[in-house]
């Protein structure tokens, strides 16, 4: 199956049938804010004003108004389209694979390249079958119009559906009458739903599994799912209608084939020590050989299950969605069936009214589900359809139900003064009160089932008028309450699912408190709660079967949990799945386990793990597990003892560990004995009051407060803010800052207003400003990193203080070490490294001999050192001191040097740091794994990519020294003087342009001011603050030239014309282009693109823009613009630029008109000309929007923030010229 073109299709279809839908629904009067008058006529009704006739009743157009009054129209018209759309696809299907019971194909042709169905050429054939009116097909076939061969096509779809459903309930039962009046037109056109869905998927894919339905329907979902996702990021909670939509994932068919052979296969595989069906299951893992002291107890196991017949087993999956797991167990159950010599015609019905249940919150879902059952049993009987036509079939299938709307009044009604009834009844109802919301969570007990049948039946004889609301309420909803109530009230020998993933902050109120109370131990997560539900619908010794999330395996969270299930059941097996299992999520972050539960406790059990978290890929994995079940790999099996690891602080099932290292957690003390791992302040709103450091006024930054009096004292705003970030070790990631003005007054009184409490979010207050390490929350590995004093820190920037200052080096160490990782590793595998976690570390006080310790110091210092100093050979550093390309020439006088032997040394250098730290990390790996005695479990070995350093890459360094050479253009930096020149304030204050100056400050770490006095500056900035970029030379001064003029004054003119060759040719010259040419074309095309990566697309230099035909682009740095900026770059460059074009458009005219010229000159003037004309045009539509912002003279505020501020300049609302309101953008759109 191609699951791309699937996809495609299905979310293409989506969106396509909404929008047919809402036409149709336009077409009869219905829009998003009127309902429009009809005219009642003849044979149906018309829309006033309208010619249309339809010659439908005006009680079906009642009724879907009526639907959209309770619903809204968007809801209506989304159930319409993927009512169709389930019926579209499980038609097809059924026709590819000759299932329809009429034979004849209703979407397409079985003649190739034939475009319209079979149906309409044969449709004479069919008229009984379908019970058509012979009269209206006749007289639709005869007309000339294609509009009646659309409306005969649809009667024909419509009769169809209809028929189906008394063979395959759910999807095929009849429908609203709205629905019918929404049916999608023109279906028979070229580029419709149906003619895509025909030319868009092989025909072949339909033949392969009837899977290819789910994965329609979740593909169908998946922009919903996406918009709820995005919603939950907003704090947006999910609601019960949105459940499905951002719950159900597809689970891979080896992990089904694993769940259902080892839960279901085990029960019969044990009780009828069935061997030929073992050797039939390839995923089936055998059980490790257990300790003599428990034979007993497994004996009586098995022997429990001898007698079980295929009839007795009932197989139950809570979350089915749309059926895959369920349709491999029908799979597994049909060998079971067939190995006890049932005859194979009666095996299908058998299953599905026997052994098959199944429960979802999606109606939509749960019918696919339960027609891909069908599909499956017709597979296995061609006869099948002809049975369940003569005797309907008793399915287990359920889309939960909800009782709103049974009020006491109708209890009392129904019950009619028999108290068991109005208990049984009122249980329901209480029960299922909102049922969508919590799905088969929900509790069930047993109550009088048969009586409650007995009383409906009575009541559905009655005649009773008075009543008939009341009847009408109870005939529609409690058939389906007590079928739901009989299936989850009941008790299971097997229980597999994929269960939701869905965390308790994602869920609604009500949902959140109905975990809160009935799953205290699980309710941080839905797939945790399910392991509580699945055991709950178990009998004795049964088996439930699941993949989810292997959080709970660890997390501290789940710590409880994780107790319970080892008391009172045991795991059989475990597949530890690790990361990029499910098509969905490709990342690292999601991790997953697979595993088997028998719901009774077996002491001493060996668990068989197998971990597969070492093979990368889906296939790998599915190959190694394959492997393993066929007994042809041994390597990554773990038997263990579960309750064994409970001796480990955080109780984590840590399968690998062995008894060496237990002992060391056993009988070492912990590091929350020597230092305090704090955990961060979490703002509540990051785009309030986080900035990145170089979006505001670096004058406004306190980078040396020692603690909150000094910092209150200093009056500054914005104080360094550590947050986490990617894997780094030692030093680094030095970034943000936080708005803590007046001790943090506005965040504080935020989170108060948020939380009553601001204290609830705002934690450890006592650590700010103090020098710590500080590690990043989320990682995949534990980077550490020292921290000087002067930062607040983060929830995902979490930071370790210690009381004895001289014992940080040695602590830093270890937690950088392979010791620490491991230990890491074994408490907590996921990437949310816990306060908790670092508190249970095991600490060896040889570490701290002085011995020992000394030499640790050293090389942690050297490997801060080198960390920092590499940190800041990037400007988005703010102790950035200048480009390594430039390094020491100022210093040394030295003139007329290439970039290409800068970078050959700074390369040279690079390779050397990190081999440095490479020796340096090992050297502590040694030390931490001697004094620890694991050197049979690690090696001190460090792979390159675990040394933190960023390894020098030509184009990127190259890129960045023209992004330094701007930089110095705009006046940010100078190449005098080290460090940031100009970051915010008085622009005079820095440069002295009469004097070409430039004020050299150095301020040491404590905040001191050591100099501050003026320089010579052999490069001035552009004094204007705008610097157009052209394609071509149209300025004296202009990008290109003022970055060749830097070349100069930093390597010298004699080298120019190399240098100049050496950047074209890394940036991509053309072999038609000089290297003038080639780098004036990356500043025109490419510059820009590259500037908003390095900043995090909070751009400091701004890029005014006038669109697509390139007419105008100049920079401007933003914390030099004033509320005169944009008037200047009006009239002195955009009007400049205007008679520019202008004047060469005219010699172009003259050129191409002329016979002078060759024929290939006027070609090629005539092609300028084009292209000048549009810049021209567009050029004048842009100097009306800087026209309208340079009489609003805006100036901007860098405490907002770049993207803020920004956005003040875009989206601008305009009246042009031609009297029509416009928006546009000045500046170029991120």
């Amino acid at each position: 199956m191609n699951k791309n073109k699937v996809k495609a299709f299905a979310t293409w279809a989506r969106s396509n049938l909404i929008e047919k839908i809402k036409d149709r629904a336009y077409k009869i009067g219905i829009e998003d804010n009127r309902i429009r008058d009809i005219e009642v006529v003849q044979s149906g009704f018309k829309v006033v004003g309208g010619e249309e006739i339809f010659n439908i009743s005006p009680n079906h157009r009642k009724s879907l108004i009526k639907e959209i009054e309770s619903k809204s129209l968007d809801e209506v018209v989304e159930e319409v389209a993927y009512t169709w759309f389930n019926r579209f696809i499980a038609l097809r299907y059924m026709e590819v694979n000759d299932y329809l019971p009429i034979g004849i194909r209703i979407i397409s042709s079985e003649i190739p390249g034939k475009r319209e169905p079979d149906i309409l050429f044969r449709v004479g054939e069919v008229i009984r079958e379908l019970r058509l009116d012979s009269d209206l097909v006749y007289k639709l076939l005869d007309s000339s119009k294609n509009s009646d061969r659309e409306n005969l096509y649809k009667y024909i779809l419509i009769r169809q559906c209809n028929e189906l459903g008394n063979i395959i309930p759910g999807l095929f039962e009849r429908i609203e009458d709205y629905t019918e009046l929404l049916f999608p037109d023109n279906l028979l056109e070229e580029g419709s739903i149906l003619m895509k869905m025909c030319s868009d998927i092989d025909e072949e894919d339909w033949k392969e599994e009837v899977e290819i339905i789910g994965w329609m329907y979740q593909y169908y979902i998946s922009e919903k799912k996406d918009k709820v996702f995005d919603d939950l990021k907003k704090n947006v909670k999910i609601t019960k209608e949105n459940i499905p939509a951002a719950t159900q994932l597809f689970t891979p068919k080896w992990i089904v084939k694993y769940l259902v052979e080892n839960s279901l296969g085990t029960i019969w595989i044990q009780g009828r020590e069935d061997e030929n069906l073992k050797n039939e299951l390839k995923y089936y893992l055998e059980e490790d050989i257990q300790d003599f002291e428990i034979d007993d107890i497994l004996h009586n196991i098995k022997l429990g299950r001898k007698n079980l017949h295929p009839e007795d087993i009932k197989v139950l999956d809570p979350c089915m969605g749309s059926g895959h797991i369920l349709l491999y167990a029908f799979d597994v159950l049909y060998k079971i069936y067939k190995s006890a010599a049932y005859p194979e015609r009666e095996i299908p019905r058998k299953i599905l009214e026997n052994n098959i249940f199944g429960l979802d919150i999606d109606l939509r879902a749960s019918q696919i589900g339960m027609f891909c059952l069908i599909m499956k049993a017709r597979a296995y009987n061609r006869r099948f359809f002809r049975e369940v036509e003569k005797n309907p079939l008793k399915l287990n299938i359920v889309a939960i139900e909800e009782s709103n709307g049974i009020t006491y009044e109708i209890i009392e009604y129904f019950a009619k003064e028999d108290e068991e009834l109005r208990g049984d009844l009122s249980y329901l109802v209480n029960t299922f009160k909102d049922g969508k919301e919590f799905g088969s969570i929900l509790r069930v007990e047993k109550v009088n089932f048969q009586r409650l049948k007995e009383r409906l039946e009575e009541i559905n004889e009655e005649n009773n008028l008075v009543f008939s609301d009341y009847r009408q309420i109870l005939l529609n909803k409690l058939p389906k309450l007590i079928n739901q109530g009989e299936i989850m009230s009941i008790k299971y020998e097997v229980c597999i699912t994929n269960p939701p993933y869905m965390g308790l902050r994602g869920a609604n109120d009500t949902l959140a408190k109905y975990l809160t109370n009935h799953y205290p131990l699980s309710k941080h997560d839905l797939f945790s709660v399910y392991m509580e539900v699945c055991k709950s619908y178990l009998k004795k010794d049964g088996i439930y079967a699941m993949v989810n999330q292997h959080s709970w395996m660890f997390l501290s969270s789940f710590l409880e949990l994780r107790g319970k299930l080892l008391e009172d059941s045991t795991f059989i097996s475990m597949i530890h799945l690790g990361s990029r299992v499910f098509e969905d999520n490709v990342g690292t972050i999601v991790q997953n386990v697979a595993f088997i539960n028998q719901n009774s406790e077996i002491p001493k059990y060996k668990t068989r793990v197998v971990d597969l978290t070492k093979e990368v890929t889906a296939l790998e994995k599915k190959v190694k597990i394959k492997s393993v079940c066929s007994g042809m790999e041994r390597d990554g099996i773990y038997n263990i003892w579960l309750k064994k690891l409970m001796t480990i602080p955080t109780k984590p099932f840590a399968y690998w560990v062995n008894d060496n290292v237990l002992n060391l957690f056993s009988n070492l003390h912990k590091f929350e004995n020597i230092a305090k791992p704090r955990q961060g302040m979490a703002t509540s709103d990051n785009k309030r009051f986080l900035r990145d450091w170089y979006e505001v006024d670096i004058n406004e930054i306190n980078f040396s407060a020692v603690d909150r009096d000094e910092a209150l004292l200093s009056k500054k705003k914005w104080f360094p803010y550590n947050k986490g970030g990617e894997y780094r070790k030692w030093f680094g990631n030095n970034r943000y800052v936080i708005n803590w003005e007046n001790d943090g007054s506005e965040v504080k009184d935020y989170a108060a207003m948020l939380y009553k409490s601001y204290s609830r979010t705002i934690k450890n207050e006592e650590f700010y400003f103090k020098s710590g390490l500080t590690y990043t929350f989320i990682s995949e590995n534990m980077g550490v990193r020292y921290s000087p004093q002067g930062f607040i820190f983060d929830v995902a920037g979490s930071s370790i203080f210690l009381d004895d200052k001289d014992l940080e080096k040695v602590v830093l160490a270890l937690l950088c070490s392979k010791v620490a990782n491991m230990f890491l590793d074994i408490m907590n595998p996921t990437y949310n490294i816990q306060v908790g976690d670092l508190k249970n570390i095991p600490i060896h006080e040889d570490v701290f001999k002085e011995e020992i310790k000394s030499i640790i110091d050293e090389i942690v210092e050297e490997n801060i050192a080198i960390s920092e100093a590499e940190w800041n050979d990037f400007e988005t550093s703010w102790n950035f001191r200048t480009h390594p390309l430039m390094r020491d020439l100022r210093e040394r006088k030295v003139k007329n040097v290439t970039i290409e032997s800068r970078f050959k040394l700074w390369e040279k250098e690079n390779m050397k740091i990190i081999e440095k730290l490479k020796n340096n990390e090992e050297k502590l790996n040694k030390i931490f794994i001697d004094v620890y005695g694991l050197n049979e479990e690690l090696s001190p070995d460090v792979p390159y990519k675990d040394i933190t350093l960023r390894r020098i890459e030509l184009e990127r360094e190259v890129k960045s020294l023209i992004s330094f050479a701007v930089g110095c253009i705009m006046g940010r930096y100078s190449i005098d003087v080290d460090g940031l020149v100009y970051g915010g304030g008085n622009f005079q204050d820095k440069w002295d342009f009469k004097n070409h100056r430039v004020k050299k400050v150095e301020i040491d770490s404590t905040g001191k001011v050591n100099e501050n006095r003026w320089v010579n500056s052999s490069f001035m900035p552009k004094f204007d603050n705008i610097m157009p970029i052209t394609e071509e030379k149209y300025f004296s001064e202009d990008l290109m030239t003022k970055f060749i003029e830097f070349l100069k004054a930093v390597y010298g003119n004699e080298v120019l014309e190399e240098n100049l060759n050496f950047i074209a040719n890394i940036l991509g010259k053309k072999d038609s282009e000089t290297s003038r040419q080639s780098i004036r074309r990356y500043f025109f095309k490419e510059f820009y693109k590259d500037h908003i990566k390095a900043y995090g697309k909070k751009p400091i230099y701004w890029l005014f823009d006038s669109g697509k035909n390139d007419g105008f682009k100049a920079l401007v740095y933003a914390h030099r613009h004033d509320s005169l900026t944009v008037a200047l770059l009006r009239t002195e460059y955009v009007h400049i630029m205007q008679r520019k074009y202008e004047g060469e458009l005219s010699t172009l005219e003259l050129i191409k008109d002329s016979q002078e010229y060759s024929a290939k000159e006027r070609a090629i003037a005539r092609k300028k000309s084009e292209k000048l004309k549009r810049k021209i045009e567009e050029l004048i539509e842009y100097d009306e929007i800087v026209a309208y912002m340079a009489n609003e003279k805006k100036s901007i505020n860098l405490d907002e923030g770049i993207k803020e501020n920004y956005d003040k300049f875009q989206g601008i609302k305009i009246m042009k010229t031609n009297g029509k309101e416009a928006k546009m953008n000045l500046l170029y759109k991120i």
